[in-house]
């Protein structure tokens, strides 16, 4: 898995971009979409663009975009709706929205885009559910601070999940309670 190299250095912060986020509801969003994913995971544009299609065309799936002061996309990010698989293993992850798939254009990394997506995704799951879910791999530490800032904390590190399979050191699975009713995991505070 790919990931963006983790700069903790606050003094090598761009100044705060200002970035419209929406619900994708264009089909040409999928297009840009994907020629970034495309371009980011190194994959072939017609699959990335098929990929899309199949994300959204996915019951509760959502696909946010992030556009720059000229209207054009400068990110993306999804969320996904997990459904638990017939007789699920002890140790899978539960059902429900989990955040996912985010990437920006290298241009406008590191401006507060992934912040304002994230936050938006937030509201647009508390408007479904009281919990948010979210994957990532332990060595993804730009992911991660992004995550732990937005109040999300580690439920465990001993999952399954459908159809994913973690390069090197494995993975995290991540939750946040959006409200009181929420689901009390073994991480939650």
């Amino acid at each position: 898995m790919r990931y963006v190299e983790y700069e903790s250095t606050p003094g090598r912060r761009l100044p705060k971009m200002a970035v419209a986020v929406r619900l994708s509801d264009r089909p040409q969003d999928l297009v840009v979409c994907a020629a970034l994913s495309a371009e980011y995971n190194g994959e072939e544009p017609r699959r990335a663009l098929v990929n899309a299609q199949q994300h959204v065309a996915k019951p509760r799936n959502a696909l946010f975009v992030a556009t720059g002061p000229d209207g054009g996309i400068v990110g993306y990010a999804r969320i996904s709706y997990v459904t638990t698989p017939p007789n699920p293993a002890p140790d899978s992850a539960p059902e429900g929205y989990y955040l996912g798939g985010m990437v920006i254009d290298p241009r406008f990394r590191r401006r507060g885009v992934g912040t304002r997506l994230t936050t938006e995704r937030l509201k647009f799951i508390a408007n479904r559910s009281a919990d948010a879910w979210y994957l990532v791999n332990k060595d993804n530490r730009a992911s991660i601070a992004l995550h732990v800032a937005h109040d999300f904390h580690e439920t465990t590190r001993e999952f399954t999940f459908p159809g994913v399979v973690f390069d090197g050191p494995g993975g995290i699975l991540c939750h946040k309670r959006l409200d009181e009713s929420a689901t009390r995991c073994r991480g939650c505070p």
